[in-house]
């Protein structure tokens, strides 16, 4: 290891502690390398991933308390990690995970100054080399599947209602796809998917941010909506034949991707790593009706999990070991003859929060809001 490498290093492998893992890797150093100063990256490093006052974090870094507070400042004020003014006014912060938190965050905060374009290449060669393995490679899948917001609403679980899940956030953001800005694979739409509350941010944390204006890099690709337009942006992204995934817990998920199997980090842990269970599908799955088909066959290209093939008369036969219950076919049927039904066998049921969903990913790092 170079000397040189060496807080890059220890921050790559702070990252690799967090509850969804990121492996400190050489293409992973590079990364870092675009986004943090040696300084920063060493005082990020010490950081944890429950909030602690700054003077704890210089401790650990063995560094002076006022450089430690200018070096936090400057990195929360780019998104890089979570700061706040707790209401007793002393300043803490945390370390995000390395997605879903800084993945996303330095594509919503976009440094102009930063080449873009070889960043997001070298996300997507770190994916490719074992991050994506280290993400979806468990027993427990962090993302799930929601099903489309147009099923019976008396067969759709609380948890599962996409709509329900934008009312009871206290705001939500249309935000700029990242992996689609990141990794230029497809031509769907950029802005398309949701941040709920503050977990946009990486995670909930109560207070009062502590940043700094002078230290932003760039207005962020996000705006806060109302709750009328996040339901038009689930149809919008319905239409496109896109496919609602969030966090496999039932309270307070971050967010709302609307994925393709092109770009997206979280279905390519299935179509493109062949990882069966790096998603956990809706309890939906999509049912055929044969005697309504006309052998189209609009279905197949349609679907991102390469769950339905057709057979010899033409005729959609469905996959049900990749079917994610999505419902992206349904919307491309034209002759309605394909419909979501109930799985008859068990599925995943969503954790109640992050914390249970930490502890069911055997991780110890959990974030506490208060």
């Amino acid at each position: 290891m170079r000397p040189e490498d060496k807080p890059y290093v220890e921050l790559g492998t702070s990252y690799s502690r967090g509850a969804i893992g990121a492996p400190m890797t050489d293409t992973q150093v590079e990364i870092l390398k675009m986004l943090f100063g040696p300084e920063e990256a060493h005082v990020a490093a010490s950081l944890d991933y429950v909030p602690e006052p700054e003077e704890v974090v210089a401790r650990r870094a063995g560094v002076a308390p006022d450089v430690a507070a200018d070096l936090l400042t400057r990195m929360a004020s780019r998104s890089l990690i979570r700061g706040v003014w707790r209401p007793d006014g002393v300043r803490v912060f945390r370390q995000i995970l390395f997605a879903p938190g800084l993945f996303e965050m330095v594509q919503i905060n976009s440094d102009p100054s930063a080449d873009m374009e070889k960043l997001g290449s070298l996300f997507d060669k770190y994916y490719q080399e074992g991050w994506g393995h280290e993400m979806h490679g468990g027993d427990v899948p962090f993302p799930r599947v929601l099903p489309p917001i147009g099923p019976p609403k008396e067969q759709i679980l609380p948890y599962e209602d996409a709509v329900k899940l934008v009312e009871q956030v206290s705001f939500a953001a249309l935000v700029d796809c990242s992996c689609r800005e990141a990794f230029r694979k497809c031509d769907c739409p950029v802005d398309i998917c949701l941040g709920l509350g503050e977990g946009i941010m990486g995670g909930p944390m109560a207070g009062t941010p502590a940043v700094d204006p002078k230290y932003a890099v760039g207005p962020p690709r996000a705006r806060l909506i109302s709750i009328d337009e996040a339901v038009h942006t689930l149809k919008r992204a319905e239409e496109t034949g896109l496919v609602h995934t969030t966090m496999n817990m039932k309270e307070d998920s971050w967010f709302i991707c609307n994925c393709c199997s092109h770009a997206c980090i979280l279905l390519r842990g299935t179509c493109q790593l062949d990882i069966p269970h790096a998603v956990a599908p809706s309890s939906f799955w999509s049912v055929v009706e044969k005697d309504d088909c006309n052998g189209c066959g609009a279905c197949e290209p349609a679907c991102h999990m390469q769950a339905i093939t057709l057979n010899d008369e033409s005729m959609p036969e469905i996959d049900y070991e990749r079917c994610l219950g999505c419902g992206v076919c349904v919307h491309t049927c034209p002759t309605e003859a394909i419909r979501l039904e109930k799985r008859s066998d068990e599925v995943y049921t969503p954790y109640l929060d992050y914390n249970e969903l930490v502890t069911a990913l055997g991780r110890t790092q959990a974030v506490h809001t208060h």
